[in-house]
């Protein structure tokens, strides 16, 4: 009798007990150093769901790397890239798996994979900058920036970055390989300068009136305002994805699908309207030609 009165008392303290077993955290392989608006963003989820998240920062190819090969400890739940060159590659390499579809309703299509394996939360556009400088021309298109007229007037940021490389991809896509590369060594053979290793630095020396025209990465926000929308511009995107070998793949699925809820992301009403995709798919491409056209 008392066992069985003993054992009436003990169950529900160990469900209390239970009940008390913390939760597990969402790891994030995430790009960049500690960045306090996401940590912001995932604060307000954690307070909301009550499930803890990890954020492990570093270089976008390198996490991509890791969670393909799933050989880190602790592996990634979810994955977040800067460009759609690695969020892709994680996906055609079957590191990812399939993001829950009610998540992927308010993404347009050309933003997200076609099997629901990763969506963008950001876009940015590889806008045409001038130096403020009322009596220089505007440029209307990328190829334009290839006319000898430029000659020693445009400047660049490295071929290495994802701006660059996704625009490079999309040329590849829309007109073929032997015109894009024709329009990249026009580029080249335009420059003021050797291209600049970080954007930050093209944004001052066009700014500073140094260099005449460059491209940049811009908002869709920012063109609305600047340009409305009047050219065709090709777009990068942060992406994001549910690792295929994610220890918490419900914790994660609920952090993605609500981290797309709280993005507005529109059609690319100025872009080339194919999917953001085919730019990782081209991406080796893109690396080739530049290195041909001897943009580094």
């Amino acid at each position: 009798m008392r066992s069985a009165l003993l054992a009436i008392v003990l169950i529900p303290i160990l469900v209390a007990c239970e009940s008390k077993a913390p939760v597990p955290p969402v790891v994030i392989f995430a790009v960049g150093d500690e960045d306090a608006v996401l940590a912001a963003l995932l604060d307000e989820f954690t307070d909301e769901f009550g499930i803890p998240v990890n954020v492990i920062y570093g270089d976008s190819r390198e996490n991509t790397d890791a969670v393909i090969a799933n050989k880190v400890s602790p592996p990634a739940d979810v994955l977040l890239s800067n460009n759609i060159a690695d969020i892709w590659r994680a996906a055609d390499d079957g590191a990812l798996r399939p993001i829950r579809r009610e998540s992927m309703a308010s993404i347009p299509e050309s933003l997200r994979d076609p099997d629901g394996l990763w969506a963008a939360i950001e876009v940015r556009y590889a806008a045409i900058r001038r130096a403020p400088d009322s009596a220089l021309s505007r440029v209307s298109s990328y190829a334009a920036l290839a006319n000898p007229k430029l000659r020693g007037q445009l400047c660049l940021s490295s071929s290495k970055l994802a701006v660059n490389r996704s625009l490079i991809a999309m040329l590849i896509q829309d007109v073929g390989v032997k015109p894009a590369e024709r329009i990249v060594r026009g580029w080249v053979r335009n420059l003021a300068r050797s291209p600049f290793s970080t954007e930050e630095e093209l944004r001052v020396a066009i700014e500073s009136g140094s260099c005449n025209y460059g491209i940049l990465s811009a908002t869709p926000e920012t063109e609305t305002s600047e340009n409305g929308g009047d050219r065709m511009y090709y777009v990068d995107i942060d992406g994001i994805g549910v690792a295929r070998h994610a220890h918490n793949p419900q914790s994660a699925q609920i952090l993605v699908n609500w981290m797309l809820q709280k993005k507005t992301l529109k059609d690319l009403s100025w872009s080339n309207g194919k999917n953001v995709g085919i730019a990782g798919w081209r991406d080796e491409d893109a690396r080739l030609l530049a290195e041909r056209s001897g943009y580094d």
